[in-house]
């Protein structure tokens, strides 16, 4: 599937003054490496700065104004983890 950034130059991306962001990976391919979901095994720090850059955009230009950001384990092994990287990475980007 296309991410958001490579289609944000043809399609306008905000359909409502929120943002649901919920990060699926690939259930087959992780359970291949874990099945214990208690440490981070893929990482994931370049997908979600670009998350990030495009979110902030979207925040900044004040068309987002509520973002509810999830993960499941499958994305990169640790769904809190996942999280704890997109706030980290948000918070340093200014």
């Amino acid at each position: 599937m296309p991410r958001p950034w490579e289609l944000k130059q043809k399609f306008d991306l905000v359909t409502a003054d929120f943002a649901y962001v919920r990060w699926l990976g690939d259930r087959k391919g992780i359970e291949k490496q874990t099945v214990t979901w208690d440490k981070t095994v893929v990482d994931r720090t370049s997908d979600l700065k670009n998350w990030v850059d495009l979110l902030k955009d979207m925040v900044n230009n004040k068309k987002i104004r509520k973002l509810f950001a999830f993960a499941n384990n499958h994305y990169a092994g640790h769904g809190p983890g996942t999280v704890k990287l997109f706030m980290d990475l948000w918070n340093k980007k200014q």
